[in-house]
């Protein structure tokens, strides 16, 4: 755990650093006019910084997804549903009979799950589908991330009860919050990450580097959940 807060802090240094860099090439590219930069360290930039940096955080795509799946995998984890597919699959350790019991109603509630999904797609009510008929671009498809966190949740839900590690509705939602509350430190590089790369866009040194909005973009994304990975 120790490691996980310090490995993220650095990630948040970095993107701290970086944005730093950001403000003085920018100041500096503005003196000297390079390209169509505009300084960050200006009166109008620090106005800008000052009336965006809560919308810069809150339109981050990675803040809402990761905190999402963590409550859906908190569920998971804090059930015991986690552990038990584990032990299923290694050789020699056997479930109880209530653990047993557990897992197959955990795996019977997401292949329900699953196959209520699949049939919202392929039934001719269209009720998954998008006003032109099609999966892509659907609200399905727009709230995946969403729909695939409530059933890991859901199984895990089902998971808890059947084996006594829930009793209460509040230990669900205590379970929700695990998670997040273990990496909470990831939350804070984000902010700082997505201090960064909106200052970039401010400031146009992107174009200045002939880096596309949409490479740029996807670097943000690459950048929000490589910390995670490390």
């Amino acid at each position: 755990m120790k490691n996980k807060r310090k490995g993220f802090a650095n990630w948040s240094v970095t993107f701290f650093m970086l944005m730093l860099g950001v403000s003085l090439f920018s100041w500096i590219g503005s003196i000297y006019g390079i390209g169509h930069v505009q300084s960050l360290l200006s009166a109008e930039g620090l106005r800008w910084l000052l009336g965006n940096v809560m919308s810069n955080y809150m339109q981050t795509p990675a803040l809402g997804i990761v905190l999402v799946l963590m409550m859906g995998l908190g569920v998971v984890e804090q059930s015991g549903l986690w552990y038990a597919m584990k032990r299923f699959f290694q050789p020699g350790i056997l479930l109880s009979r209530k653990e047993r019991r557990a897992l197959m109603l955990a795996f019977g509630a997401l292949l329900g799950y699953a196959l209520l999904i699949v049939a919202s797609i392929l039934l001719p009510w269209n009720i998954a589908q998008g006003v032109t008929g099609v999966w892509l671009h659907s609200p399905l498809f727009k709230g995946f991330i969403y729909v695939f966190a409530l059933g890991i949740g859901l199984s895990g839900l089902v998971y808890g009860y059947a084996s006594d590690t829930f009793l209460r509705f509040s230990d669900v939602f205590d379970a929700m919050s695990k998670l997040i509350a273990r990496y909470a430190s990831f939350f804070v590089m984000l902010f700082f990450l997505a201090q960064f790369f909106a200052s970039v866009t401010y400031t146009r040194i992107d174009e200045c580097l002939g880096i596309s909005p949409e490479l740029l973009s996807w670097l943000s994304q690459f950048c929000s959940y490589i910390p995670l990975i490390f």
